[in-house]
């Protein structure tokens, strides 16, 4: 038997060893308990200690993407709330100009003009709102005032321009949500000056916003006192001349090049706006007054008027007078003095080309025009004015045209169930799922003309339908049974009757123009005659311009506010759920840093209390347990 001799030094090692792996114990559940965490150092629970750091790295990045979210919900609520105070202000605008009408004398115009000075001020305050100290529609320049109102000169002009320059950019505001690269598109908070305001134009080179220039050209429409205005007041009286022939309406900009030693202008230009640049043009200065010729069949007179400075400016260089035109009421003319008499009401919505001549083709037996054809040519050209569009199946047969008012919506197909030996159409169906529906064909009949020359007669036959239209088809020896003819009503009326009148809206394209010219019915009426006319100009605040372009400059820069302010809407409701989803993710973040770091408290306290009474019971034993030693005998 092996025995084990076991000394007093091992004994007592034994022991202390024992007593400080209990006092370890308890210092690292004191420590536990301290903070309430399992881990202190990576050497606490290596496993663990890893999925705490990947936890609390993610945690961050949220916080910071939820701070960012926070942030940029700040300055989209501002920024929807400017936007909703640009609109009600839009609004405001629209309700003056519509009531700026021929009602109203000019100082009710001016007055008018007034408001909205005013609340073009309101506009520019609004887009300087500053969320802290950064401007909301300044792009990222946003530490700059975007928008400053102010004056500025043509460098090569007497001529001045109230104008507010746009000091931002284009640039978008991004703050990041998610990981990876900045989508500036889907990141960005702010709406940039050109969003709200509209695109950006440059005048005698600086920068400013469609919006606002659409704004201060009405706002100064409304502020005329005549329809010529001058920068030179002492200057020679201006007046319009000649026709204008252009489209729609059109601004001049006349500039003194060079006046003689009596005050007689010798020398002129006028502003060309499509290329930002004066032209120089012809002028007639051999009476008083000196006539300048200008585009569009427009001339433009200054009476003489000699410089004696300073007390009477007089006529000089650089002085410019502007204008536009057309103003005054249309006069049509007629080539049949007998003929039905004609007028045009309406106003012109367009700067596009309308037509300036209107054909008869064909009237009924009471002189009521039922077909006509324009002309924007002056009648080298014309158009037949169709409410229906017409296609067919059969492209060597007879091209046909429809007449009578227009049904709205209407589509249909004619089928030619029968054509005798010269191509005369003798039958004719409408097929199933016509609209309206029910209609059918009444009855044919046929109008038989002779060539006054030859003696050669053409039959056209007219398929009457149920509705009131009649399809018109000459003889064709080329139409055949089965041709088909498929009829869809345009979406305006561009010819209508009334029994007493013909009403035909004038073309602007495949739109109406806003004019309207009745043909009353007239026995004299005859195929051929041809009506007239000359777009006017005149004086005074231009009402039908504010009825009509102004109008619509309003309508169309509001809808697209509107609209960007529908977009940010959008964007703030990703932002919102964008928020929430972080804010739910912090949430079990934190958890699961709970579970993986934090201790059990009941239990942690109950392994200290015991970790201590076994350091309390060891001590009291210990000097029982442990030998004498020989140190201790000899004492």
């Amino acid at each position: 038997m092996k025995i084990l001799r076991i000394s007093s030094n091992m004994m007592r090692y034994n022991f202390l060893r024992s007593l400080n792996n209990s006092m370890e114990t308890q210092n690292k559940l004191q420590e536990q308990l301290s903070d309430g965490k399992s881990l202190h150092r990576p050497s606490d629970d290596p496993v663990k200690a890893v999925r705490n750091l990947t936890f609390k790295t993610s945690l961050t990045l949220n916080e910071q993407y939820t701070q960012n979210l926070q942030d940029a919900k700040s300055w989209m609520e501002n920024t929807d709330g400017v936007m909703s105070d640009l609109s009600s202000v839009m609004i405001k605008i629209k309700e003056l100009v519509v009531s700026a009408d021929d009602t109203k004398p000019t100082d009710a115009l001016n007055t008018i003009g007034t408001q909205i000075d005013g609340l073009i001020n309101q506009m520019v305050s609004l887009g300087n709102t500053k969320i802290g100290d950064r401007y909301l529609f300044g792009g990222q320049n946003d530490s700059t005032q975007p928008f400053v109102r102010k004056t500025i000169k043509d460098p090569d002009s007497d001529l001045t321009r109230e104008v507010i320059v746009y000091n931002g950019d284009d640039s978008k505001i991004s703050m990041p949500i998610q990981a990876g690269a900045v989508n500036p598109t889907q990141d960005s908070v702010n709406l940039t000056g050109s969003e709200v305001f509209g695109p950006t134009e440059t005048i005698y080179g600086q920068q400013t916003m469609s919006v606002l220039n659409h704004l201060l050209e009405i706002k100064n429409e409304l502020a005329k006192t005549s329809s010529v205005t001058q920068t030179n007041a002492n200057g020679g009286i201006g007046t319009v001349g000649g026709k204008y022939t252009g489209a729609g309406y059109k601004n001049f900009d006349v500039r003194i090049d060079n006046v003689d030693g009596t005050g007689r202008v010798t020398a002129a230009s006028y502003y060309d706006s499509d290329n930002n640049t004066w032209k120089s043009t012809a002028v007639d200065s051999s009476n008083n007054p000196a006539v300048i010729t200008l585009t569009d069949g427009v001339t433009f007179n200054i009476a003489d008027k000699q410089e004696s400075l300073p007390a009477n400016p007089g006529n000089h260089v650089g002085n410019v007078y502007s204008f536009r035109v057309p103003q005054e009421a249309f006069t049509v003319a007629k080539n049949n003095a007998l003929g039905g008499d004609a007028a045009i009401t309406g106003t012109l919505s367009s700067t596009g080309t309308i037509p300036n001549n209107i054909r008869i083709d064909s009237v009924d037996s009471s002189g009521q025009v039922l077909t006509a054809s324009y002309s924007s040519d002056g009648g080298n050209t014309w158009t037949s004015l169709s409410n229906y569009d017409v296609t067919q199946t059969n492209s060597s047969g007879s091209p046909a045209t429809v007449t009578g008012n227009r049904t709205a919506g209407s589509t249909y197909t004619v089928n030619i169930t029968g054509v005798d030996a010269t191509g005369k159409i003798t039958g004719a169906t409408v097929a199933a799922g016509a609209i309206p529906s029910g209609l059918t064909v009444s009855a044919i009949t046929y109008d038989v003309a002779t060539n006054s020359t030859t003696g050669s007669t053409s039959t056209v036959a007219n398929i009457q339908l149920s509705t009131g239209e009649v399809l018109h088809i000459p003889t064709n020896l080329a139409n055949t049974t089965g041709d088909a003819y498929t009829v869809t009503a345009k979406a305006n009326d561009f010819i209508k009757t009334t029994g007493t009148a013909t009403v035909i809206n004038l073309p602007n394209g495949s739109n109406i123009s806003g004019l309207t010219m009745t043909i009353n019915a007239d026995s004299d009426n005859k195929v051929n005659d041809t009506y007239s006319f000359d777009l006017p100009q005149g004086k005074g605040p231009d009402v039908n311009w504010l009825s009509s372009v102004a109008t619509q400059y309003v309508d169309d820069d509001h809808n697209m506010q509107l609209k960007a302010q529908t977009n940010l809407g959008a964007r703030m409701s990703m932002y919102e759920m964008a928020y929430n989803m972080l804010e739910n993710q912090n949430v079990v973040i934190n958890t699961d840093i709970a579970n993986t770091e934090d201790i059990d408290l009941a239990k942690a306290i109950t392994d200290f209390n015991t970790a201590q009474n076994i350091y309390r019971s060891a001590l009291a034993v210990g000097g029982k347990i442990m030998p004498t030693s020989l140190v201790d005998f000899l004492s």
